[in-house]
């Protein structure tokens, strides 16, 4: 009888864990969605605990202060999106020749323009609140911390390629393609409405990955013109 409560008690355990889980998951959510939409100034816990469906309580409870939880938000998706360029950029640094610069660019720049044209708008909210965040000087600490290490590793295979150039220039030509990058996330409706192209719903998501050639070839362009002057 003794086993047979203490199964009981471990299943009603077990089953309070999953519930808090998947409220926290719920809460983070509703968090990303406002967040990538109005910004951190725009929200308030109380708008993100009607968007959840909980209680304020809740939302205080699974995600702290309004700081906290925005950070938590900056923070629980950037793992899979600097694996996913790690094992690029890995890939192209084990062949027999150096990687290019756009393979290199485009190694950096395709991870980010695929989850802002996934399906999962979760995905999408975190892109553009991403973008929105590394315009924003009170969150580079945050953003730079997540971010950095791994710009760094791709910043030093460019310069390897061009280890005679000035290494502030390349960081500058660099930083403003990641810059283009980001944009893509907000400019694709005005790239659509310019272009004056009939069928091209820049408001879809896809729209994004439609640009990526464009972009990693304007990036990789830019840097390479960087490149010239200095050597000029």
């Amino acid at each position: 009888m003794h086993g047979i409560d203490d199964s009981a008690s471990e299943l009603k355990e077990d089953g309070r864990l999953l519930r808090g889980e998947a409220t926290r998951e719920k809460v983070l959510n509703a968090a990303e969605r406002l967040f990538g939409e109005h910004g951190f100034d725009g929200v308030s816990i109380r708008q993100i605990a009607k968007e959840a469906g909980v209680t304020l309580g809740v939302v205080g409870f699974h995600g702290g202060a309004k700081f906290d939880l925005f950070q938590t938000v900056l923070r629980r998706r950037v793992n899979k999106l600097t694996a996913e360029r790690d094992r690029r950029l890995a890939d192209l640094q084990s062949g027999d020749a150096p990687p290019t610069l756009k393979a290199l660019m485009d190694a950096y720049i395709s991870p980010y323009v695929e989850v802002a044209s996934a399906d999962d708008p979760q995905w999408r909210a975190y892109a553009r609140l991403i973008a929105t965040c590394v315009s924003d000087d009170r969150w580079y600490p945050s953003v730079g911390e997540l971010y950095d290490p791994m710009a760094r590793k791709y910043l030093a295979a460019i310069a390897a390629l061009h280890p005679d150039i000035d290494r502030d220039k390349l960081a500058t030509a660099f930083v403003l393609s990641v810059a283009a990058m980001l944009s893509i996330v907000a400019s694709r409706i005005r790239i659509a409405a310019l272009s004056e192209r009939n069928g091209r719903d820049g408001r879809a998501p896809a729209a994004a990955l439609a640009y990526r050639d464009v972009l990693v070839d304007f990036c990789a362009g830019g840097i390479d013109a960087a490149i010239l002057s200095e050597r000029d």
